[in-house]
């Protein structure tokens, strides 16, 4: 604190954590610590504070305060214990909030005078192990691994699930027509959920009803927060304390509507990416500001940081947070350069921002594909070259009214079957489980993390049921988890294994049986797909396998292809030369070169399309294939391309020349004049020439739209002039 404040610091932020001032629910709260940091700051060093309550407690120091069946739970059914068994209350369990707001009543009391004396920046109140404003995005029982985790599915959270359905749909068949369920009550309704990944939890109509009903959790939560605080003293500023408001973990976090959550709240926190800012900035309310936050490990060196600090400083931020953990000296002195900026650079007028272009992207959007989103951003933005203007419209939030004229339920008129009195009981022999799939065998991918559970209808028993199942004989790298009936670990080696189990009944009765594990090398197929996809089932054109031949009068108009692989959580990067080109990414099912819903035209020509797959950012398998595009399967004539033609016209990047047979290409060069006259020669390395079709690759230049002159020489002498035409 110190060595900041004398590096030109003005504020300092201190965390009060509930469990350190009241260990136990009768324990005199202890103070001491944060009362001495306020002094210290405030009348040693001369600086203001602000504070962050955090409500989240080791998941051992919860007894008096909640009980483990009013904890935040995951969709596996285990509480939160994750960062070292952290733990919340749920936001849907009201008598554990009243504990909370009379935790935060009391701080607020406590240093109110602080604010009446215009030495407090703002409160705040977080809840996550992560130290951030609603569900966190993964949980961990250790010492279990970490997984990717949706919240909450506990006792209340579902209770309250189900009477927000009833009030919305009315009877349960408008439910089931709206979800494309058959659930037979109200007490039978839960969310959709996707052990493998997570995210799809949220799709349809089922899973905005949910991402809805989460949302609404945290903003009736964080709005008693907030008014709890006010009432103690009305000029205290709030802030809303998001980890992210449109990264890849905001679906889990459930954050994409943070206008509607951060409607009471003073500040919100902005993280430290371009699209984010744009999509914050652009979308705060008139009376609000927004702050940024970076400690010394979220970025790899000094110039990262103080570039992160210019950049939010362009957006106008008046507050920067600058974390830095331990007096060590390297920590300290590779974040010392973007405390100097912040505080060269916020006490300065901010220019006025100006905006390349502005677009409009809905919360719907962001829920089913922000991939999509962030690409579409990237593209208009040039990689964050320029400020977008970005609108949020939130449209999620219609969905939260009832549905006028349901459909009524059904009513079973069916008189009631009268069932005669059972016969005497006499004693059956147990019969022993049974195999239903002989051979069971699971492909596992070598050299990866794996984790699954044994299908339910494998072994059966006719008098009963299978209690559990017990692991014999198996590989040294396999982990079971008897009670979920959960194999995981990690494939060292190509080749099939057994795995030898006994399988019991409720009885008492075993069987020995075997299950065997295929290990594999990961596998890629790219297969073509007409480019509409988004909320409509695919439509599949077939495999792109080498020399394949795509004719253009027997596919869609747009196109896209996708990557089926056998390896989960990975990310996609595609790369496309030839006639068109294209790189982009994917990090979710299915995995696509354009993004969901999108497509593009694919110029006659050759083309090599290659596909790699990252984890951790390193490629863990790829594939490349080429294939051509010609234009009619029926029609040979509309095939060929007469000399010195160019195609596609108009253009978009890639202008493709036709080259005389008699030419030799690679003495060809190419030139091209601007509207203006001048002449812009175009490096070889921008040209790539296959069966004498020369791809220039224009997209480097960044002309605009309009009319062209290209100029092709041989041995300097122009042999040939066409006009060409570019669009965006």
């Amino acid at each position: 604190m110190n060595k900041m404040v004398a590096n030109g610091c003005n504020s300092v932020m201190l965390t009060v954590w509930w469990e350190r001032v009241y260990p136990q629910p009768n324990s005199k709260p202890n103070w001491a610590q944060l009362d001495n940091q306020i002094n210290h700051a405030i009348n040693n060093l001369g600086v203001k504070v602000a504070i962050r309550i955090h409500l989240g407690r080791h998941i051992a120091s919860i007894k008096g305060f909640w009980t483990t069946e009013d904890a935040v739970t995951d969709f596996r059914g285990k509480p939160l214990t994750n960062y070292y068994d952290n733990n919340h209350f749920s936001f849907a369990h009201q008598p554990s909030i009243e504990r909370a707001k009379d935790f935060v009543r009391e701080v607020a009391e406590r240093y109110k005078n602080l604010q009446k004396n215009g030495k407090m920046v703002y409160i705040s109140v977080v809840n996550t192990p992560q130290h951030e404003l609603g569900f966190t995005y993964q949980n961990q029982q250790w010492p279990e691994k970490e997984y990717i985790a949706i919240f909450d599915h506990s006792k209340w959270s579902m209770i309250k699930f189900r009477d927000w359905a009833k009030e919305k749909y009315t009877t349960i068949r408008t439910l089931n027509s709206y979800w494309g369920t058959a659930y037979k009550s109200f007490s039978e309704v839960e969310p959709y959920i996707n052990w493998w990944n997570v995210q799809d939890s949220f799709r349809g109509q089922r899973g905005k009803d949910w991402y809805l009903f989460r949302h609404l959790m945290i903003r009736d939560y964080y709005e008693q927060i907030i008014a709890t605080i006010k009432e103690v003293e009305p000029t205290y500023k709030v802030a809303a304390e998001y980890g992210g408001i449109a990264d890849n973990l905001t679906l889990q976090r459930g954050t994409f509507a943070f206008k509607d959550l951060s409607r009471k709240a003073d500040f919100f926190k902005i993280v430290n990416d371009g699209f984010q800012r744009d999509l914050g900035y652009n979308n705060l309310s008139p009376n609000q500001k927004f702050y940024a936050e970076a400690a010394f490990f979220d970025l790899a060196t000094s110039d990262d940081l103080v570039n992160y600090v210019k950049k939010n400083v362009e957006y106008g931020c008046e507050l920067m947070l600058l974390l830095v953990e331990y007096d060590n000296g390297t920590d300290f002195e590779k974040i010392l350069p973007a405390v100097k900026e912040a505080v060269r650079t916020l006490y300065n007028p901010s220019p006025a921002i100006s905006f390349k272009d502005s677009v409009t992207y809905r919360v719907s959007q962001l829920i089913d594909n922000r991939e999509f989103v962030f690409n579409d951003w990237k593209s208009k933005s040039t990689n964050g070259a320029y400020k977008i203007k970005i609108k949020l419209d939130e449209d999620i939030l219609n969905d939260n009214k009832k549905i006028e004229n349901p459909l009524p339920d059904i009513v079973d008129n069916t008189p009631p079957i009268v069932t005669p009195p059972p016969p005497p009981v006499t004693t059956i022999p147990n019969q022993l489980p049974i195999v239903t799939l002989k051979d069971y065998t699971k492909e596992i991918v070598v050299n990866q993390n794996f984790q699954f559970r044994l299908p339910e209808n494998l072994f059966f028993d006719n008098d009963g049921f299978i209690s559990f199942i017990e692991i014999l004989e198996s590989p040294t790298w396999i982990g079971f988890n008897r009670f979920e009936v959960n194999f995981q670990g990690k494939a060292p080696h190509l080749g099939k294994y057994s795995i030898k189990v006994r399988v019991y009944d409720n009885n008492g009765g075993s069987i020995e049986s075997y299950i065997y594990l295929d290990i594999i090398q990961p596998i890629v197929d790219l297969e073509l797909i007409k480019g509409d996809y988004f909320d409509v089932p695919i439509e599949p054109y077939g495999y792109i396998t080498n020399n394949r031949i795509l004719y253009l009068d027997a596919l869609p108009e747009k196109l896209n292809i996708i990557a089926r692989c056998n390896l989960d959580s990975v990310n996609f990067v595609f790369d496309i030369t030839g006639p068109y080109r294209f790189k982009g990414s994917s990090d979710k099912l299915p995995y696509n070169v354009f993004g969901e819903g999108r497509g593009a035209k694919f110029p006659v020509g050759n083309y090599t399309l290659s596909a790699k797959a990252y984890k951790r950012d390193s490629v863990v398998t790829s594939k490349t294939v080429t294939f051509s595009v010609k234009a009619s399967l029926n029609n040979a004539s509309n095939n060929i391309i007469n000399e010195w033609v160019n195609y596609p016209n108009p253009f978009g990047k890639i202008c493709n020349v036709k080259i005389p047979e008699t030419e030799d290409a690679e003495k060809l060069t190419f030139a091209y004049y601007t509207v203006n006259g001048k002449k812009q020669n175009i490096k070889k390395e921008y040209i790539n020439i296959v069966e004498k079709t020369a791809y220039i690759d224009l997209g480097h230049f960044n002309i605009p739209s309009g009319n062209y002159i290209l100029e092709v020489s041989r041995d300097s002498v122009v042999i040939k002039t066409i006009r060409i035409t570019k669009i965006d």
